[in-house]
């Protein structure tokens, strides 16, 4: 009971001082932004205006009472399409980091505890796939896999999963050699039960760092994927095709079908970014003593 005392009384200071600094401030602007794009994800039919798949107005008509954000090429209103497009974007982020968080974290930890030639293997492999770039790399997979969400995010988790495995692999070299996983040895402990009871939990304070940077990353890497024409398939609204698409009429002066899909992509990922780096500093009491 007083140890938990303790652990309650640390974690109430450390948010404490996180908040009351500048970078608590960050974190808070970031957290209102990230949920700010979760509620119009998950609430989009109510919000959004129109269908975003159909006509509803006139070609290219620029932002009135009736269409807020104007229409595009086709008379789809696009603020519908900038709402609906937040589910897209949020669903593939998640579905993306997921799955290179459940390749890297698990093959980190086998890597970095057995060590030997797995571990030389492993790391070979995953520093190949971590040498190429990433939007080049997804790009070669998505042509690959064609269009659809789960391809798309199997074509980004690809790219970030050695960023996992690196970063684990890395913790659990010097965690292994520490005196609490000697003393589970040293009572017969198998292997699994180290790896999960005593290395994991001092280990995912890294992945839930590392996973809130790459959320960013993979938003933009899904736009750019759309934006080539890689993505998920029109009409379906989608930031990075609706960004491509607009550009085509920057010409004609319609500035609008660029301008807000590009402000929700830069908005969402600043977003991330900025919760990212104060959960960084809650998580890493090393970096709070720096500050």
């Amino acid at each position: 009971m007083v140890q938990d005392k303790f652990m309650s009384y640390k974690l109430a200071s450390a948010v404490r001082e996180l908040f009351g600094s500048s970078t608590g401030v960050i974190t808070f602007v970031g957290l209102v932004i990230l949920l700010f794009y979760v509620l119009l994800a998950v609430f989009s039919p109510y919000l959004a205006p129109y269908d975003p798949t159909k006509s509803v107005g006139l070609s290219l008509s620029p932002p009135s009472h009736e269409h807020l954000f104007g229409t595009d090429n086709l008379g789809r209103d696009v603020l519908s399409r900038v709402i609906y497009g937040a589910r897209i974007a949020l669903v593939i982020a998640f579905l993306s980091v997921a799955v290179a968080a459940a390749i890297g974290v698990p093959l980190g930890l086998v890597s970095g505890y057995i060590g030997g030639i797995l571990d030389r293997i492993l790391t070979l492999i995953m520093d190949a796939v971590y040498s190429f770039p990433g939007l080049i790399l997804a790009i070669a997979i998505a042509a690959l896999l064609g269009p659809g969400i789960f391809n798309i995010a199997i074509s980004i988790a690809v790219v970030y999963a050695p960023t996992y495995f690196r970063v684990i692999r890395s913790q659990v070299t010097s965690i292994k050699n520490e005196l609490y996983v000697e003393g589970a040895r040293a009572i017969g402990a198998k292997r699994s039960t180290i790896l999960l009871k005593y290395v994991l939990p001092n280990v995912l304070p890294s992945v839930v760092v590392v996973l809130s940077m790459n959320l960013a990353d993979a938003i933009m890497t899904e736009a750019g994927l759309s934006f080539l024409g890689l993505g998920i398939a029109p009409p379906t609204p989608d930031w990075g095709f609706d960004l491509s698409n607009g550009r085509r009429f920057i010409l004609s002066r319609a500035w609008w079908a660029l301008l807000y899909p590009g402000l929700a992509i830069i908005t969402v990922v600043l977003g991330f970014s900025m919760f990212s780096e104060g959960l960084n500093e809650f998580l890493n009491p090393t970096v709070r003593e720096k500050r």
